[in-house]
């Protein structure tokens, strides 16, 4: 019989005050999810050792690194981007940008046995009195985007006219970045419930990763960039900075 290959892929995600970092590898997962907040830079390595019994990162023939590419925190979207730099340039690798938007619909789905079709409003607290957010449509398990990610105010967040044409399927909001339930959110009245813990977690960034490498969207490690929704504030990649020495 034939023999199924699995690609080895590690997930990287410190777009939210969490650390959480996942392995698929032999088709076998494992994940490693804290909250820490200011913590990830110092945690990262220390983190990624637990995750892999101490076995070097060099010695798990990893195909591709995730990373959550936003958005986000600013300093934890650099953090993660700039760790999967490194280390996919170092191990000649390439590397797939998931957004966390759409990690954090998956973690929801995951946690809560969630597989009915619904729109999920997906949140992250910009913590400027903004949220980021993005919305998507779930059907036969899978989310889908309804449109770009954005940043807006609480009370002015946008919602898809599919979402306002077919009202017959729940509307649920997961993450930080929505007053839940505040009557003053245009089209939040009708919300069928909320979920304002939920966070990103590396595991479910891993299928979105599979499907991305299948479809041969893996990118090289210098063209690995955030986003930040915002304009883009300072950050440069590997070609940007030159050659090191």
């Amino acid at each position: 019989m034939p023999t199924t290959t699995f690609p080895t892929i590690l997930a990287i995600d410190t777009a939210t005050e969490a650390l959480s970092l996942a392995l698929l590898r032999g088709g076998e997962r494992r994940a490693l999810h804290r909250v820490m907040p200011r913590q990830q830079q110092q945690q990262l390595f220390p983190c990624l050792e637990e995750l892999l019994d101490g076995e070097p990162v060099a010695n798990l023939g990893l195909d591709a690194i995730a990373f959550g590419r936003g958005p986000g925190s600013f300093t934890g979207l650099r953090i993660a981007t700039s760790a999967t730099q490194g280390l996919a340039f170092a191990l000649e690798i390439p590397v797939v940008g998931i957004s966390t938007l759409e990690t954090q619909v998956r973690s929801w789905q995951r946690q809560n046995d969630r597989k009915e079709n619904c729109f999920v409003i997906s949140a992250i607290d910009a913590r400027i009195g903004q949220t980021y957010v993005a919305s998507y449509i779930i059907e036969d398990g899978n989310p889908r985007s309804l449109g770009p990610a954005q940043l807006a105010a609480p009370a002015a967040v946008p919602l898809p006219q599919q979402m306002r044409d077919y009202s017959e399927l729940p509307l649920y909001a997961v993450g930080s970045g929505l007053e839940f339930g505040d009557d003053k959110v245009p089209g939040l009245e009708r919300l069928a419930g909320s979920w304002p813990e939920v966070l990103p977690e590396a595991e479910d960034m891993l299928d979105p990763a599979l499907a991305l490498l299948a479809a041969g969207e893996g990118l090289p490690a210098e063209a690995a960039v955030p986003d930040y929704v915002q304009q883009r504030i300072g950050w440069k990649t590997l070609a940007e900075q030159g050659r090191r020495a």
